[in-house]
Formats: structure tokens, C-alpha cells, sequence
């Protein structure tokens, strides 16, 4: 048999897909004839397809030096190289692809690369160029608007996914996109409509199904959302998104009826390296670091791609001041920002240039105007993209920035994956580690983060003697109210926890209904305004033979009408195994006190560092019941009571009401690790 007619076997192997024996006559092949250039490139691409990647390469490589003029050959380089993320070498290869041979599918494959590694202007005209050698490309103008809508122009992407769906009617991916841009660009009612319209088409198109979900999720239609769900499950029993969202919906309704089998499906699908739950919701669930710290790595991956975007940071020249940057997408009445916005205030703006580099642009309000006057200055960045935003922080040679969101929110990870400052900061807005190593610190106290527990924590430590902010300027209790002034029982001990309700769980709440059973004349005031939840409380209470009326649920008040309510209670109960943070320390300003359950992990312990820096250490418990046995004693002692709420009064005293102390302790901190980073040295846990 000749050469060429072995060839042509191989060939035909090749094509059936019988790699083996097509790649034994290559190999034959080669043996008499080792520069066959064919041979090399197939032997390559059966390499390829078995993932050899590296294999590959070199077969490849050795074909490109036989025939270096092979467009085929340097696109199929490319692709490998792609497979391996060597996205530069990649980039080579497609050019050198097209600069042989310009072609609409080199352009086009050219454009995903650059769109997924965020090189979006690139992206963008790799896909113009392939448009003009296929104008009637609904793909392509499809993926234009893909770009256009990371670049934050959702005018022009929705109006690139018109033209591709003029093109394809029947085109539901750039129907799908045209949605989500809907969505971005804030009109959720015709995204909405959008994605109804997709269904009208075709009903089981789960992308669709699975945003309706999702929307229906944010405007509290929790029956519909919940119904959209279980269609996306019947059609894909393996969408773990809209299985979690399930699990997510019915814990923020309290309804408990699969608890046990949601947590357990959600661990397990985690321990199988599967699609986990998300950090922020594993605190609801789990008192277990370790499970935690795993769901994290998992969650933080997903951005390990953009590492590549930019290059290492070049050492700055130490700076007069040292440059701070605090991300948040919360820059407005928040959580967060009620906690931080006196420390923007007392910062020493002599030793320091702080920023405010504010994701979402929120409306003005009280915070926010505290916040823009405090800041050296408050930059706006809503209308840029990721990749510009790590190019203005470095432009600015900012030297530290503090992420306040993490894996919360309208977070955006992908701007510290690609390295805003030479030192990042995980703090406050997410109370557990990042699991990704763009982060070099974490914020903590030695009660919430203890010596035995770094090994569940990606990041370096750096310890405050307290980790909590407090805003001190806010409302002062002024007692002038009574339990009338908002509908309150005047005549029985009032249990209180205003958490949020998806904090609630099972364990919990049957530890609250056993209190109301050993303390006569006795209710529970609970954070629950939308009807739904109330019901679903009510039903679990009277499942444990508590007369549902002994649940009272308030109307949601304005913030110095809050307070003054809550310091009309008698006594706080903690969520767990995620405690109370922000809303503990609006309860301690109110002068109420906390009895927690301190776990392992650091969201369970905010309500144990809160009291210790309260000087109400005896109100931490460890076990249940415990702390089941501590809310019935402090309720059947009135004095005792008393007494603990006397000591929150005099706020002076107290370390978390001490902002001029927490903000010195806090600047003291950045500078050591700035001086580390001055001098070389890596991050290390400070203490």
C-alpha cells in the first residue's frame, strides 16, 4: 500500500471517528516520513480530542515548522493553547491565523477568547471585522451585543440583539440576551415581558424559565417564583441553580418543610465538587468551617480567569499618604454603610487619601451625603466595566483597597481577581473568607476569627481589638415612648429578633417556642413583613403547640422610631448558626440586650464579639441549651435584666460605641501591612 493510500485510510478512520487506528497509520506514517506536515497536524488534533492538550501542542508546533504558512494549522494551535489558558500564546496564534488567511471564523473565535478573558475592546472589533466578511451573521451580532453589555452600552447591545433577531426570528438566544440586557439596563418590567414572550415560543426554554424565576424572586412573588423553579427542575433534574434558588426562596419564607433535605442535597452536591449553594447562604445552613471555607474556593474559581487580564503590579513609590480605596456596591442607607460611615468621617486625612469607589449609583439619602463629604473623594463608577475600574484604581496607584462586598449583593469579585491595588482586603459586607487568594487580608477580632481557626480562612488575618464599626452620631434613645405608641402588649415579657428571617431556622425557632413555653405571659416580636413568611411562622408555631398570637410582627418603621420600639423590648434573641451583625448593633445602641449562640465559624460568632465588646460576656452561650436556659432565667430575673440594660446606657464606656479608639486601631493596621508591602515582605497574620 503507498503512502498515500494509508494516508487516505487514516483520513477516513480519522473522519468515523476510529481515533486509535487513525493514529497508528499516522504514526506509522511518520516513522518513514518524520516532517510529514499532515500526519504532524492530525496527530495533533487526535490529541486534542482525547484532551492531551500538551501533546497536542507539540505535534502542532512541529507541523507549523514544517508549513509555518498553515492558517489551519495556527487556529488549531490556537485553540489548544486556549484549552491549556495560555491565552497570550492563543491570541499569537489566531493572529497569525488571520494575517495567512483572513476568515470570518478566525475573527469570530478570535472575539470569544478576548470576550472571556475582559479584553472587550478587542473582543469587539475581532467581532466588527468578522461581521464585515458575514454581514448577515446573527451569531456575530449577537456576541456584539454579548460585548456592548459588559462594556455597560445596553442601549447598543439590545439594539445588536434586534438586528440578530431580525435576521433569526427564531433566534431565543439573542431573545434571552435581549432580556438580561433589559435587566441590566433597569427595565425589569419589559425584561419580564421579554422573557414571557420566549416562553409563548417555546415553553421550555429553561434560560428563560429560569430568569422569570429570578424576577419573580425580587419582586416577592415567592409562589410564582417557586412555580418557575419546578418547571426548570422537570425539564433539567441537574440545574443545581434553579434547585438552589428553590432552597433559597422557602428558607427566606420560612417554609421548612424540606429544611432537612435541602441542607443535606446542598452539602452533598459540595462534597462532590458539584455546584454549591454559595457561600452567603452556607452560613444559614452550616456551623462548619471547614464545609465553608470549601464552598468559597469553589464559588471564587469561577473568576480565576480574569488573573490573566492584567499584568502583575509594579511596586508603586511609597506614597505621603498612604491611598486607600473602600469598594462597595452599598454606599447608601445599608447595613454596611450605617456601620462605616463615622470611620470614613474620623480617618486622618493628613496620613491618609481615602476613596469611595461606589459600584451602584443609589439615589441621595442621609448616608450617602455623609459618605460623599467624607471621602477625598466619592467616584461613581456604575457606568464602567470591570476591567476599567482595575485600570482607574491603578492608574490612581491606589496602595490598598477593602472590598465591602465580597460574596454579597451587586458584588463584583472579578475586579480583585484581576488585582485593583497591590493589597486587597476582605471586610464586613461578607463575614467569612473570600476562599480566593486575590485577597490578602481579613478583618478580625480574635473572638470572631480565634487563633486554631486560620486554617479555614484563604486570607492573612489582621486583627482589631474590635472588628465592628459603629456609627455613634446616630439617634440617641430618648425613652419618650411607650409600648402603646406602637401596638405593643404592655402587660408580658416581650422576646424579640429582628434578624432577617432567612437567618431563621428550625433549630431555633423550636429553641424560641420552648422559651415561650417555660415563660408565662411571654411573646416573640419577629422581623417578617411580608405575609407569606408570617403565615408559614404561624403555622410552625401552632406545630408546636404555641398559640400562634404570641408572634407579633411590626410594621416597618422609619430608623429613629425603630430603635426607640426595640428599646421597648425586653430581651433579644440571636439567630444561629448566622448570628445578627448590623442589626446587633442597632439592638446593643437601642440598649437591649443579646443573648447568642457562639459556633464555629465567623458569622456565628458576630453576636459574641459584639458582647464582649459590650462588656456583656455572660449573655454568650455555647450549646442550646444553654442558651434555651439563660433566656428563661433572664426572663424570670427582672433585675438582673435591668441591670444588664443600665450598662448600655453609658455608651462612653463601651469599646463599640468608641469610634475615635476602632478608627485609630484600624489605621494602625493598614500602615503595618502597607510598611510590609514597602519593604518586600508578604502578607502575614497581624496581630
Amino acid at each position: 500500500m503507498s503512502f498515500k493510500e494509508q494516508f487516505q485510510k487514516a483520513v477516513n478512520f480519522h473522519k468515523k471517528g476510529n481515533l486509535k487506528e487513525a493514529q497508528n497509520i499516522y504514526e506509522t506514517i511518520l516513522e518513514s516520513n518524520p516532517n510529514d506536515f499532515n500526519c504532524l497536524h492530525l496527530l495533533g488534533l487526535i490529541a486534542k480530542a482525547n484532551k492531551d492538550f500538551e501533546r497536542s501542542v507539540n505535534f502542532i508546533s512541529k507541523a507549523i515548522k514544517i508549513n509555518p504558512n498553515s492558517s489551519e494549522a495556527h487556529f488549531n494551535l490556537g485553540n489548544v493553547l486556549r484549552e491549556l489558558l495560555r491565552y497570550e500564546e492563543a491570541i499569537d496564534s489566531y493572529n497569525q491565523a488571520i494575517k495567512i488567511k483572513p476568515d470570518y471564523e478566525l475573527y469570530f473565535v478570535r472575539g470569544i477568547l478576548f470576550f472571556e478573558i475582559k479584553l472587550l475592546e478587542k473582543a469587539l472589533e475581532s467581532f466588527d471585522n468578522a461581521l464585515k466578511l458575514k454581514p448577515n451573521s446573527s451569531e456575530t451580532l449577537n456576541n456584539i451585543g454579548l460585548v456592548n453589555a459588559e462594556l455597560k452600552n445596553f442601549k447598543k447591545a439590545i439594539l445588536n440583539y434586534d438586528k440578530a433577531i431580525k435576521i433569526n426570528q427564531n433566534f431565543l438566544i439573542a431573545k434571552h440576551n435581549r432580556g438580561l440586557a433589559l435587566l441590566l439596563n433597569k427595565n425589569e418590567t419589559e425584561a419580564l415581558n421579554n422573557f414571557k414572550e420566549i416562553i409563548k415560543i417555546d415553553p421550555d426554554y429553561i434560560p428563560s424559565l429560569f430568569e422569570l424565576a429570578k424576577i419573580y424572586r425580587n419582586k416577592k412573588y415567592y409562589d410564582f417564583s417557586l412555580d418557575y423553579c419546578e418547571r426548570v427542575i422537570k425539564l433539567d433534574p441537574n440545574h443545581l441553580e434553579a434547585v438552589y434558588l428553590g432552597i433559597k426562596i422557602r428558607q427566606n419564607i420560612c417554609n421548612w418543610e424540606y429544611f432537612e433535605q435541602d441542607i443535606l442535597f446542598a452539602e452533598k452536591m459540595t462534597n462532590q465538587d458539584d455546584a454549591s449553594i454559595g457561600p452567603y447562604a452556607s452560613l444559614i445552613f452550616y456551623n462548619n468551617p471547614l464545609l465553608q471555607k470549601k464552598i468559597a474556593i469553589k464559588h471564587a474559581s469561577k473568576n480565576c480567569t480574569f488573573k490573566s487580564t492584567f499584568e502583575k503590579i509594579k511596586k508603586y513609590q511609597k506614597h505621603k499618604k498612604i491611598r486607600i480605596a473602600y469598594f462597595s456596591p452599598d454606599f447608601y442607607v445599608h447595613p454596611v454603610s450605617n456601620l462605616l460611615v463615622e470611620i470614613i468621617e474620623s480617618h486622618d486625612k493628613s496620613r491618609f487619601d481615602i476613596y469611595g469607589f461606589s459600584l451602584i449609583d443609589w439615589p441621595d439619602d442621609k448616608i450617602k451625603n455623609r459618605l460623599k463629604n467624607a471621602f477625598t473623594k466619592f467616584i461613581n463608577l456604575e457606568n464602567l466595566n470591570s476591567k476599567d475600574i482595575v485600570k482607574l484604581s491603578r492608574d490612581m496607584e491606589i496602595d490598598i483597597v477593602i472590598d465591602l462586598a465580597v460574596h454579597t449583593g451587586q458584588n463584583k469579585s472579578d475586579i480583585f481577581f484581576m488585582r485593583a491595588a497591590p493589597i486587597q482586603i476582605n471586610y464586613l459586607g461578607f463575614p467569612g473568607t473570600s476562599g480566593a487568594d486575590c485577597y490578602d487580608y481579613i478583618i478580625a477580632d480574635s473572638v470572631l476569627i480565634p487563633k486554631q481557626a486560620h486554617k479555614f480562612y484563604t486570607e492573612k488575618v489582621l486583627y482589631l481589638d474590635l472588628a465592628y464599626p459603629t456609627d455613634s452620631k446616630k439617634t440617641s434613645i430618648k425613652n419618650t415612648f411607650t409600648r402603646k405608641d406602637f401596638n405593643l402588649p404592655t402587660n408580658c415579657f416581650i422576646f424579640c429578633c429582628i434578624n432577617n428571617n432567612y437567618k431563621f431556622t428550625p433549630l431555633i425557632f423550636d429553641t424560641w417556642m420552648r422559651v415561650l413555653k417555660k415563660v408565662n405571659q411571654s411573646v416573640l416580636f419577629l422581623n417578617a413583613n411580608d405575609e407569606v413568611t408570617q403565615n408559614n411562622l404561624k403555622k410552625e408555631a401552632l406545630n408546636r403547640n404555641i398559640n400562634p398570637t404570641r408572634l407579633i410582627f411590626g410594621e416597618k418603621l422609619n430608623y429613629s422610631h425603630f430603635l426607640e420600639r426595640l428599646n421597648l423590648m425586653d430581651l433579644f434573641l440571636d439567630t444561629y448558626p448566622f448570628n445578627g451583625h448590623s442589626t446587633a448593633c442597632d439592638v446593643l445602641w437601642a440598649g437591649l440586650p443579646i443573648v447568642t449562640l457562639s459556633g464555629e465559624h465567623y458569622a456565628s460568632r458576630g453576636g459574641a464579639s459584639l458582647l464582649n465588646a459590650v462588656k456583656l460576656n455572660s449573655l454568650i452561650t455555647h450549646n442550646i441549651k444553654d442558651y434555651e436556659n439563660l433566656a428563661v432565667t433572664l426572663a424570670n430575673n427582672p433585675e438582673k435584666l435591668k441591670k444588664m440594660k443600665k450598662s448600655l446606657v453609658d455608651k462612653k464606656t463601651l469599646d463599640l460605641f468608641n469610634t475615635k479608639k476602632f478608627t485609630q486601631d484600624i489605621e494602625n493596621g493598614y500602615q503595618e501591612i502597607y510598611e510590609r508591602y514597602q519593604d518586600d515582605l508578604p502578607p502575614k497574620t497581624i496581630i
